[in-house]
């Protein structure tokens, strides 16, 4: 068994920071190369978080490079991967099609992207003043060798809801270390070939991994821009009052609002939160025609389980290898909560709050940005024909490009299915990016250079 570094890797790996609510994401440019690669390593050196174990932090930062930020600081062509989803970055025609970012979409509307930032660094803190320090030494130490390209504020809100109102972050996973601990109820365990290139991965295959990317991650960043509006609108528009709202689109996401698994052929009011529940591992073997969980939820496409195929095993093998850590976080101020039936609002909604933009900063860890996030958005969440279903995409985050009459979604039932037709685009890209969560040991060669 293959025992992994830790204290090399950044702590991002490990741990989403849940500790550390408040983060501030900061897109920047190489400015000049020799004062840029100064600062990268005294960021690496003096606040850069590595390693488990961070329960006492009261901050952290984590550095993130895109292959046109590597070019930008001189990386070496021997070790950097500078080929395929990474080397070519988000914005790439190749790229817009496997993911359907078209229309509203489209990169030529974003904000930012990995062509025009060349590191992402996510500051991360327990209170906001000890966030507003942080910024200011970060700031400090990168002027003049970086220019700031964009900035969001982001943060985990304390009952954990996404901004339609769903409980978040539910699924946990734990990178195998080889240290010989079993994983804890409720928690998958994951080859960590799957997150660390370099390593043994889910069929025990070890892909050969640049210096660069040893001991490190590729990070698919996606900026999620959420109309919970209209989100709400239309599923009460299709329902005679909000309980029905409510248990519509709680069948389309795949779980309830509060967290708890989601059942029933008729509309009814959703069941008491129950922690050990939602905490525990969801499954679809029992669940074959999606009588519970429809076969087209969002959450059942993104990560089907055990219900991919009629045989659980096989399931679990082909999903194996399409796992992916994410540690995204909410943006936006409070939501207005008028917009929300009261099952579905978050604690932190109130009257009068402006509707401001609200969305999510998605961040996954993977290993292979085409093996597993495109494959999860192009064969899975953009798939009109995922697990046998006749012109349906995912009802919550499909992409666009998709064609017009596959934007309704089944929920089974005897005697007859309910359809609901006419879904609309509640989430948009505002901005994108591949980038890579280098090791400890990578920051300082880059330093040196």
């Amino acid at each position: 068994m293959v025992r992994i570094p830790t204290s090399d890797i950044q702590a991002l790996v490990f741990s989403g920071h849940t500790k550390l609510p408040l983060t501030t994401a900061l897109w920047l440019r190489v400015a000049q190369p020799a004062e840029a690669r100064r600062a990268l390593g005294l960021l690496a050196r003096d606040h850069v978080a590595y390693g488990i174990g961070g329960g006492s932090r009261t901050r952290a930062v984590q550095v993130l490079l895109s292959a046109s930020g590597l070019r930008a600081l001189g990386a070496g062509a021997d070790g950097m991967p500078d080929t395929g989803a990474f080397g070519q970055g988000m914005v790439t025609p190749q790229r817009s099609r496997a993911l359907g970012d078209f229309g509203a979409s489209d990169p030529a509307h974003w904000g930012w992207s990995d062509q025009s930032a060349h590191a992402l660094v996510l500051l991360y803190a327990a209170a906001s003043e000890t966030l507003q320090a942080l910024r200011a030494a970060v700031d400090a130490l990168l002027a003049p060798g970086w220019a700031p390209a964009a900035e969001l504020g982001l943060r985990v809100p304390a009952d954990g809801r996404e901004p339609f109102g769903f409980s978040d972050g539910l699924v946990r996973l734990r990178i195998d270390l080889g240290d010989g601990k079993p994983a804890e109820p409720g928690v998958d365990m994951l080859a960590p070939g799957e997150v660390l290139p370099g390593y043994p991965d889910a069929n025990g295959v070890v892909t050969a991994a640049p210096a660069l990317v040893r001991d490190g991650a590729f990070v698919a960043v996606r900026q999620l821009e959420q109309n919970v509006a209209e989100f709400w609108k239309f599923w009460r528009s299709q329902s005679a009052g909000d309980e029905e709202a409510v248990w519509l689109a709680s069948k389309a996401v795949g779980r309830w609002p509060n967290g708890m698994p989601v059942g029933g052929s008729a509309p009814q009011a959703p069941p008491e939160r129950h922690p050990t529940v939602v905490s525990g591992s969801l499954t679809f073997a029992a669940d074959v025609r999606g009588e519970g969980c429809p076969a087209g939820a969002h959450i059942r496409r993104a990560n089907p389980r055990d219900g991919l195929t009629d045989d659980p095993a096989e399931s679990l093998a082909i999903v194996a290898p399409r796992r992916l850590l994410r540690r995204g976080r909410r943006y936006g101020g409070p939501p207005e909560a008028d917009l929300y039936p009261a099952a579905a609002r978050p604690a932190e909604a109130k009257a009068g709050a402006g509707g401001g933009a609200q969305g999510l900063l998605f961040i996954a860890l993977c290993a292979d940005l085409a093996r597993q996030f495109e494959f999860v958005q192009q064969t899975w969440l953009n798939n009109p024909k995922f697990r046998g279903l006749n012109n349906e995409v995912d009802p919550v985050a499909a992409g666009d490009g998709l064609p017009d009459d596959s934007r309704r979604f089944s929920i089974p039932r005897d005697p007859l299915r309910r359809r609901v037709c006419g879904l609309q685009k509640w989430v948009t890209v505002c901005g994108g990016g591949y980038f890579l969560l280098p090791g400890r040991r990578a920051l300082e060669a880059l330093a040196r250079k």
